[in-house]
């Protein structure tokens, strides 16, 4: 049998709380954009100063950021020559 699940208490709003919570998400959030600027601001000096394709640089700093290094297949063994280079 399935077992019923208890429902969450919920507390009354603390102004405060809410604030603070909502302006670090909000800080979060502007973090993140000015990140993915910057992140495509690199893949473009690499393809600008060195030829890469954007698509193999992104591929490869995923593949590296998730350490599925090993998994890459050879299809995108151009990703593995930019991989090999950063370890």
């Amino acid at each position: 049998m399935t077992a019923k699940k208890e429902p969450k208490q919920i507390t009354a709003i603390d102004p405060e709380d809410v604030s603070k919570s909502m302006h670090t998400i909000v800080s979060l959030m502007e973090s993140i954009d000015a990140s993915r600027e910057m992140i495509n601001e690199k893949i473009k000096y690499l393809k600008d100063t060195y030829g890469l394709a954007s698509s193999d640089v992104r591929a490869a700093a995923t593949a590296i950021k998730k350490a599925n290094i090993d998994e890459l297949d050879e299809k995108t063994k151009r990703i593995q020559e930019l991989v090999d280079i950063c370890l």
